[in-house]
């Protein structure tokens, strides 16, 4: 097969599964109502420091990366939606926990139960898409999700800012009872609703005539499934620059005013609502190996650009700050559905939830690392981030073009 292929695009088929869509913008409004505000929430809503509000949420998100390990098994034997709903159960529970958190400890374990049901319905959900779609329709479903997600957090970070500008002492209870709630909202949507499996599960054969799921020993044979989890370890962390390093670069750094990161992040979530799914369709015809490599050069391209803001005069970095904006948001569109297709063309049929909690593992561990290096290499000096992760998108694309090699990887 050719790079391009000269078939067009695959059609994807939403007839009986909008209410998922539904569902995904719906879990977005009510994350981007709370996501953007938590630490302000716990400050405002109890009498926590807030060293110790950092500490007890990143403890409670570190005990939580396990989760994938845990729901594999489950979403094996009770199938992914069970595993969704279940997830957004959990979520629901935290979320209305927190409404009535008081110390640390329990802030420690109520964000735990958080990670745990945001972990597992994650991890589901990518199953739930598998058996939900054909193989060549798989990126787009992803692209979609991500619109979905993203227009969410815009809409309710919109609101959110709205609620807390009001600055009454019913803000900030209110911005964790609407999430709770979008939570259930999603657990019924998916509960009352019932998906059609046929085009994922008869496209995906299964290699096990017996039915018996591959154990995690057997799963972490797999070289295919290693490389995808190898290279989404480097990348989560390139990704992770954006929410992460940019904003304290541009004001730490290069001296610009606060307002300018927040634009920039504004930037990016309006680019990929806007032009995600035409990415995704525009780029149909190539394997998905070399998106991942062109996801990886798209990096490369903001860090320098990054980079070289060091030595640039003042009236450079805005516009070259917007360029790497734009880079990275190209990456990020390209990168994050084609993955996640990898991941799931690499599982088969029986003992999928395994494969992806592995998969799912990695965006976990990446998750959890990116922010202390990020900002411990910018500790060292404004240019010393850049070359490191420019290495990161080399080993990146070496690593995934190993997959090329494989004539099973066609798409």
């Amino acid at each position: 097969m050719s790079e391009t292929a000269a078939a067009s695009p695959a059609k994807v088929r939403f007839r009986g599964h909008r209410a998922l869509l539904t569902a995904l913008v719906v879990d977005g409004v009510g994350s981007g109502l709370f996501l953007p505000f938590a630490v302000l929430y716990f400050l405002h809503t109890t009498t926590i420091p807030l060293a110790s509000v950092g500490a007890a949420l990143t403890a409670g998100n570190l005990l939580a990366v396990p989760t994938p390990l845990l729901a594999g098994p489950l979403i094996d034997r009770f199938g992914p939606r069970a595993l969704t709903i279940a997830g957004n159960l959990l979520s629901a529970v935290a979320f209305a926990g927190y409404l009535v958190v008081g110390s640390s400890w329990q802030l420690a374990v109520t964000a735990l139960v958080a990670g745990v049901g945001r972990i597992t319905s994650s991890t589901a959900l990518v199953c739930l898409i598998r058996v939900l779609a054909a193989p060549g329709e798989r990126p787009q479903w992803f692209a979609v999700q991500s619109v979905a997600r993203n227009a969410g957090y815009g809409l309710g970070g919109i609101a959110g800012a709205v609620a807390v500008s009001a600055d009454g002492p019913w803000a900030y209870p209110l911005l964790a009872a609407v999430n709770a709630a979008s939570y259930l909202i999603v657990a019924g949507v998916l509960a009352w609703r019932r998906f059609d499996t046929s085009a994922g599960e008869q496209a995906q054969p299964d290699p096990d005539p017996a039915g018996k799921p591959a154990g995690y020993l057997e799963v972490l044979g797999d070289r295919r499934l290693l490389v995808v989890v190898g290279v989404n370890v480097l990348l989560v962390v390139c990704m992770s620059v954006l929410s992460v390093l940019v904003t304290v670069y541009l004001v730490d750094v290069l001296g610009r005013p606060a307002w300018v990161g927040g634009a920039l992040f504004t930037l990016n979530t309006v680019i990929v609502v806007l032009g995600q799914t035409a990415v995704t369709r525009r780029v149909d015809g190539f394997r998905k190996p070399r998106i991942v490599q062109g996801a990886a050069a798209a990096w490369a391209v903001a860090f320098l650009c990054l980079w070289l803001l060091n030595a640039a005069p003042g009236w450079v970095v805005l516009p070259g700050a917007t360029l790497a904006v734009c880079a990275c948001t190209l990456a990020e569109m390209l990168y994050a559905p084609t993955i996640n297709a990898l991941a799931v063309d690499a599982a088969p049929r029986t003992g999928s939830g395994r494969y992806l909690a592995v998969y799912q593992l990695s965006w976990g561990l990446s998750t959890a690392i990116a922010p202390g290096l990020l900002i411990w290499l910018l500790a060292q000096g404004g240019q010393w981030p850049w070359p490191v992760l420019l290495v990161l998108c080399a080993l990146a694309a070496a690593a995934i073009g190993l997959l090329l090699k494989n004539r099973s990887v066609t798409n």
